[in-house]
């Protein structure tokens, strides 16, 4: 099942590849915080890695 998390997106700290948290399985819902760190799985770097949950910047 997928998670529920609009407007948010998951940043890996070491190489920077970007993704939609939803599709990490995330759910955030009424979340206020503005940055958070989480340890997860990078799949570019193929390893575990700190990875930034973070709001996805308006355009």
């Amino acid at each position: 099942m997928k998670g529920y998390a609009p407007g948010w997106q998951v940043r890996c700290c070491k190489c920077g590849h970007i993704r939609d948290a939803e599709e990490t399985g995330m759910v955030r819902l009424g979340a206020a915080s503005w940055k958070k760190y989480i340890i997860g799985w990078c799949p570019r770097c193929r390893w575990l890695r700190f990875l930034a949950v973070e709001k996805v910047p308006v355009r």
